[in-house]
């Protein structure tokens, strides 16, 4: 279990860089929250990777510094880096809380990072790429 769940911490990571999450990564019931909009619809997290790809050209880089897992709960201390804009450098650092189901699926994820660190024309554009 532990070793399972570790990985699909991996997976997550892996994925928030490739610009898309597996279809299988997260259970039907998924809950998520984040920093910036609190408790948030499914969907619109699961939209997430595609919105960076489409603002970061060259990708946002996610980086796992590291990983905390216990019975079907883990964390994750992460790091991103990305340009945007062409020259406009961005960085922040994230701690990702995680919850699964018995097989090994996310069933909620709770992503704290540093607001003060995403520019105001970042959130607008970021806002904008979000479907709905």
């Amino acid at each position: 279990m532990i070793a399972g769940n570790r990985r699909q911490v991996l997976r997550f990571v892996e994925a928030l860089t490739a610009g898309s999450f597996p279809d299988d990564l997260f259970a039907p019931d998924l809950t998520c929250w984040t920093t910036a909009s609190g408790e948030m619809d499914t969907a619109l997290y699961r939209a997430v990777p595609g919105m960076l790809k489409s603002i970061f050209p060259n990708g946002l880089a996610f980086h796992i510094d590291a990983i905390i897992v216990e019975a079907d709960r883990a964390a994750a201390e992460v790091r991103s880096e990305g340009m945007f804009d062409g020259d406009q450098h961005y960085a922040n650092q994230y701690v990702f809380i995680f919850s699964f189901t018995d097989d090994g699926r996310i069933c909620s994820v709770a992503e704290h990072l540093n607001p003060l660190r995403v520019p105001e024309a970042l959130a607008s554009r970021m806002m904008a790429a979000l479907p709905g």
